[in-house]
């Protein structure tokens, strides 16, 4: 069956896509070291490029971004499917980015996995970067946990890799407990048990480190790659952005953010942020119930009707 995209055909960014392309896109919270990731694994293959990088926990990306580099031989002759196909690494904002809204940050993923699918790209794998100190992990983080299994599906989930930073600063004692909790919150929820054989990396500040993830999905990558279930659903289904599994699962962290939201509080801040999840919920016709209603009209004068 031909696909056809449900959104109008936007460019690759940076980028021109081929039909041999590996995509990776690498995802995860902001300013968990994606951009530094990418960095490493481009220095690796003797392609360095300049990617803006954080060095704190704020984000230095609010676009997608596609950085590419060709295999060089000595890859491809231990990866017999790397032959002749370049390396495609997708630089994607983490949910929760004080710049972008996660309304605006989904979309854009959205958009670019649509064209890429369209020009027959294919994701070899994913990683998602997340810390291993320090902290819990949150409600917030759980949310976009699952929001992130929407998107990749259980095929998709199969082929994630799972890259824990920050192991420098972690205190030892503590170490193992950590990637227990993050390996359970991860992988398997109450809908999904999660992949047969999850795999999980502990990810250093070597372009050495960087590269065996990367060396990992191509271990693991399939002929045809995997398609995601978003990309299944907004292409082959024709199904629209607000209709997919991942807008469902944003919609459920959104109403649960309004239901906490106080409106009564004087903070500023706290005002505007109930202000923009009003617009969000507005953009992803989400059904409000009165109360939540009722915030809009003590917050702003605009509301959402």
């Amino acid at each position: 069956m031909p696909k056809s995209s449900p959104q109008p055909q936007l460019p690759l960014m940076n980028l021109e896509g081929s039909k041999d392309d590996i995509v990776i896109p690498i995802m995860g919270p902001t300013g968990v070291g994606k951009s530094t990731f990418i960095s490493n694994v481009l220095a690796h293959l003797g392609s360095p490029q300049h990617i803006p990088t954080s060095d704190g926990f704020q984000s230095c990306t609010s676009t997608l971004a596609a950085y590419s580099a060709a295999l060089p031989p000595h890859v491809t002759q231990q990866y017999s499917l790397a032959e002749g196909r370049r390396l495609v690494l997708l630089d994607t904002p983490g949910f929760d980015n004080t710049q972008t809204s996660d309304t605006e940050i989904l979309r854009r993923i959205a958009q670019w996995l649509t064209v890429s699918y369209n020009a027959d790209m294919k994701v070899g794998g994913i990683v998602y970067i997340y810390p291993i100190y320090p902290g819990r992990i949150t409600r917030s983080d759980c949310a976009n946990i699952k929001i992130f299994r929407k998107i990749c599906g259980p095929g998709g989930l199969e082929k994630v890799i799972l890259a824990t930073t920050r192991w420098d600063i972690c205190p030892k004692d503590t170490a193992d407990s950590r990637e227990r909790e993050i390996s359970a919150n991860f992988w398997s929820d109450k809908s999904h048990p999660g992949p047969r054989n999850p795999e999980m990396a502990r990810l250093g500040s070597s372009a050495e480190s960087a590269w065996g993830v990367v060396s990992t999905i191509l271990e693991r990558m399939e002929k045809e790659g995997v398609v995601l279930a978003l990309q299944r659903q907004l292409v082959d289904r024709g199904q629209i952005l607000q209709q997919t599994d991942a807008a469902r699962e944003l919609r459920a962290k959104i109403m649960q953010l309004l239901e906490d939201a106080d409106p009564r509080t004087g903070d500023s801040g706290r005002r505007q942020r109930i202000d923009t999840l009003a617009r969000e919920a507005k953009e992803l016709k989400i059904p409000l119930t009165k109360r939540i209603q009722s915030f809009f009209g003590q917050v702003s004068s605009r509301g959402v009707r």
